[in-house]
């Protein structure tokens, strides 16, 4: 157990001993700098289109509460650290002494929480489906309330103005459709942070890894789960 592995977790061992592991390829278990690009490249124009759509309604319909309201959301989501601390702690990845994050979608956060071994509770994966849903979905009904202010006042506005409102919407609903559908299909179907409340990594594949690595092993066995059923 190295000093920069306290907790001898398996992905942050020598590389060797995967080897032999029957989980090599089928988890992203192993930091790789590509997979943190693709991530980040994958949710730019998701957030692009909504900050556009959203400071195009300040422009066209003079309100930016809804701005100010979605940066804070933002801001307290990633720059606050709650993400961090109700899903990356409970990472393996969170595990690895040091004080940034090094994984396939924050790396650089600063890890001002303790390494959680235990699975995420229901709590913490209500929040964060709620700030999840919060980040896609607030822009697309601010946007869909702009095509509505503009179509009752249509006269103020004209055809091209509208038109132009709803090609947003629907641009940034499917920026947001094609990042939950990347996310979901090429990083939770692989991800090792398995109480995610979007992990779809198979529980064969969990106990696999769990059984691998006591400190979670026992963690996630007092938290009432049972491997092998």
């Amino acid at each position: 157990m190295s000093t920069q592995n306290p907790h001898n977790i398996c992905t942050w061992n020598e590389e060797s001993g995967c080897v032999a592991c029957g989980l090599q390829g089928k988890l992203n278990c192993r930091l790789n700098p590509r997979d943190f690009t693709f991530f980040v490249l994958n949710q730019v124009p998701s957030l692009v289109m909504a900050l556009f759509g959203l400071i195009l309604i300040g422009l066209l319909a003079e309100t930016w509460w809804p701005l100010i309201v979605y940066a804070a959301g933002c801001i307290a989501l990633w720059g606050l650290g709650i993400e961090t601390r109700i899903l990356c702690s409970h990472c393996p990845y969170w595990a690895e002494d040091g004080k940034t994050l090094r994984c396939s979608a924050l790396t650089g956060s600063p890890k001002w929480w303790r390494y959680r071994p235990e699975p995420m509770n229901k709590l913490e994966k209500t929040i964060l489906l709620l700030f999840f849903s919060f980040v896609v979905l607030f822009p697309v009904l601010i946007e869909a309330y702009g095509i509505w202010v503009m179509a009752i006042d249509y006269a103020g506005f004209g055809l091209y103005a509208l038109l132009g409102m709803i090609g947003v919407t629907v641009a940034t609903l499917m920026a947001g459709l094609q990042f939950l559908y990347i996310l979901r299909y090429y990083f939770c179907s692989k991800c090792v942070n398995f109480s995610c409340p979007l992990n779809r990594v198979a529980k064969p594949m969990v106990d696999e890894y769990l059984a691998k690595n006591a400190v979670m092993k026992e963690a996630w066995e007092r938290s009432g789960y049972k491997l092998g059923q």
